[in-house]
């Protein structure tokens, strides 16, 4: 008799290995973004992938004329002449050879699982049969009972099972990490960086005929990291005032940490700023004076923005510095949509 697999699945192998890659992948990408529980349940899932690719690699059933050579995911394969088998017992939970010295040995086939339905399964019965050398004595007798049939409810039934279990796994996984907040997330909120607030400003105040001003100009924008919150700020002035531009970013760290927007928004929450709102074409700022300026702060999302004025004049602040801070904070919010 020619040598062949009985039960093994087309296309098995290579669905696997994809359905395999896939998972890695996403498991690396969730490590790597902080996702604490979507890494854990793909790397639950890619084991159980692994497992069902070489489960269906390396354990397969063959038959030859004189021999059943019953593979292993795990472990040696083993040849068990026909004539030292009593009995082979179908089941689609799982089949079995009962040797003649009493052991019970599983078969990896025939056998019910989600990649192989009904027919397959019956085809895979109806090979096992055909191998077994009937007009030998000693050979084995074969038990199918109905059953240990591999209906299509059964089938439906276990796919059902595992598309819930899935479901809710990662479900709860989602919750949990909350990866909506991140910034790679389609149609998120949360920016992953702020413009360069040296080019905002000088494009804002244009007309204005400002140049980068402070300690050291040319190392305009200076930049402070933090734990928690990076800030990039940039300095300009002209002849009767200088303006400070500060972008303060709370990036995503994952889902241990607290979510952008919301680390935003306590720290604007907090900040003691009581002068009132402003209104900037539209959005309203929050707004404090002093004896010599005015300072404007809002947030987008994770990132606060803030706008100061402060006038060289000794006689206070002149009529059009409010005016001229607006440009300034105008640009700067629109600068985060571009």
């Amino acid at each position: 008799m020619t040598r062949g697999a009985i039960g093994a699945v087309r296309g098995a192998v290579p669905g696997y290995a994809v359905l395999l890659a896939l998972l890695v992948a996403g498991t690396v990408f969730a490590h790597r973004e902080g996702l604490t529980w979507l890494r854990l349940c793909g790397a639950a899932l890619s084991l159980l992938a692994l497992w069902r690719l070489v489960w269906h690699a390396r354990a397969r059933l063959t038959a030859t004329g004189a021999l059943l050579r019953v593979g292993a995911a795990f472990g040696e394969a083993r040849s068990v002449p026909w004539h030292h088998i009593r009995l082979i017992t179908v089941d689609a939970g799982g089949s079995e050879a009962l040797l003649r010295d009493g052991e019970r040995l599983r078969l990896p086939a025939p056998r019910g699982h989600l990649a192989q339905g009904p027919e397959a399964f019956d085809a895979a019965v109806a090979r096992l049969r055909s191998a077994i050398p009937e007009a030998e004595s000693g050979s084995p007798a074969l038990s199918a009972p109905p059953a240990g049939a591999w209906t299509r409810r059964r089938l439906l039934l276990r796919w059902a099972v595992a598309l819930v279990a899935v479901a809710v796994v990662a479900g709860w996984s989602l919750r949990s990490d909350q990866p909506w907040e991140a910034p790679w997330w389609p149609g998120s909120a949360t920016l992953a960086s702020v413009p360069d607030p040296c080019a905002v400003a000088e494009a804002s105040l244009a007309g204005l005929g400002v140049a980068r001003s402070g300690p050291e100009p040319a190392e305009q924008p200076t930049v402070d990291e933090a734990e928690g919150y990076r800030s990039v700020a940039c300095q300009v002035a002209h002849d009767e005032a200088r303006f400070t531009l500060v972008y303060r970013l709370h990036p995503w760290r994952g889902s241990a940490e607290a979510a952008p927007a919301d680390a935003a928004g306590e720290y604007f929450g907090w900040t003691p700023y009581a002068g009132g709102g402003q209104d900037v074409e539209g959005t309203t700022w929050r707004r404090e004076d002093t004896p010599s300026g005015v300072e404007l702060s809002h947030r987008r999302s994770n990132v606060v923005i803030t706008v100061a004025r402060q006038s060289w004049a000794l006689d206070g602040q002149p009529a059009d510095a409010v005016v001229e801070a607006s440009l300034l904070a105008a640009g700067a919010l629109s600068a985060l949509d571009d």
